[in-house]
């Protein structure tokens, strides 16, 4: 695999013999791999990644957005480790090899992730780092980012293609996913708020899942905000949102136990606490006030994106079983269910 891979890291600005690489088994997207160089002084670890194209259409654009609130922060003396790229040696911050485009991050070393919470103190060290993250960008210029995935928090248009295929699909699909497709027509006012009202455009981070924080080993505190792929203009209701819907859920979003499935309130208490604070009082009144709308808001959507996926046969996400996706659909209804009756 290092003799494959050496002509693409041989174009990195970096110093020091390739000595070993292997697959770490992170997320879903891209193909990733720890690098080791050696050299006089030490060993210096990295991550290289391929750039899923089949998501990311414009890596160029995804590098650009990385690479403008990288050097923004830098100039803020953003607290914490700011994830940067490694230049190539004809100073890009990525390489394209035949048909692929590659990266190199440094490897950040004494930390880990973590893919539940299972604390309150994780729930709010975690939020408090995503909304500190956004703080410091609050006087970014949002528009100056790239759209990196099209419509990629666009309730109403997910709300759209889910109406119609209620309407093009037939047999059992339809038949086994009726009582949901009406569970989630009940829900549809939530989408009707969000286009009368304006928000701040801001910096959105897009997946702010508990395992896009790099935590220290020693001190178990937040390093690191890491998966900028996502880095886009948007509202912060979806990334409160999308933690509402990742950190809270009593069993984790493949769990076919629907009377077991419901928002842990001292989670949800913990992590709303921590976005707060993690602003420090720099959200307006509107963006607080519907912090929790934008927990439903989110969850939501998540619902109408696995149900038509089922109804549609299951193009879009990868399923393990033919009725995985109506089973996440479900799930995430019993959380939204439970969500909106606190």
């Amino acid at each position: 695999m290092l003799e494959k891979l050496l002509p693409i890291i041989q174009r990195f600005q970096i110093e020091g013999q390739a000595s070993h690489i292997a697959p770490i088994e992170i997320g879903h997207i891209n193909e990733t791999y720890k690098l080791t160089l050696k050299n006089r002084e030490s060993d210096n670890d990295f991550v290289l990644q391929k750039i899923n194209t089949q998501i990311f259409k414009s890596p160029q654009d995804v590098m650009e957005n990385i690479t403008k609130v990288g050097q923004f922060l830098k100039e803020k003396n953003y607290p914490k480790e700011i994830l940067m790229p490694i230049q190539s040696v004809d100073n890009q911050y990525f390489i394209k090899y035949k048909t692929d485009y590659w990266r190199l991050f440094p490897f950040i070393k004494n930390t880990q992730t973590f893919n539940e919470v299972d604390t309150t103190e994780k729930a709010y060290q975690a939020a408090f780092a995503f909304g500190e993250y956004g703080r410091y960008l609050n006087d970014f210029d949002a528009t100056a980012l790239k759209e990196t995935i099209q419509d990629f928090h666009n309730t109403n248009l997910r709300y759209q293609q889910f109406f119609e295929w209620t309407k093009k699909v037939k047999g059992t699909r339809k038949k086994k996913a009726q009582k949901s497709i009406d569970q989630l027509f009940k829900y549809r006012y939530l989408v009707s708020v969000i286009k009368d009202i304006k928000l701040p455009l801001r910096v959105a981070h897009n997946d702010t899942k508990i395992n896009n924080i790099l935590f220290d080993k020693t001190t178990q505190q937040p390093v690191c905000v890491i998966d900028l792929d996502t880095l886009m203009p948007g509202t912060i209701l979806y990334d409160f949102g999308d933690m509402v819907r990742t950190f809270t859920p009593s069993l984790e979003e493949n769990s076919a136990d629907y009377d077991q499935i419901f928002v842990r309130k001292n989670i949800l208490k913990a992590l709303t606490e921590g976005y707060i604070a993690g602003w420090n009082e720099e959200l307006n009144y509107l963006e607080t006030k519907l912090l929790h709308y934008g927990a439903q808001l989110t969850i939501f959507e998540q619902a109408l994106r696995f149900l038509t996926d089922y109804l549609a046969g299951d193009p879009y996400y990868k399923v393990a079983y033919a009725e995985h996706n109506l089973v996440r659909a479900k799930n995430q209804i019993c959380l939204l269910d439970s969500l909106v009756s606190l």
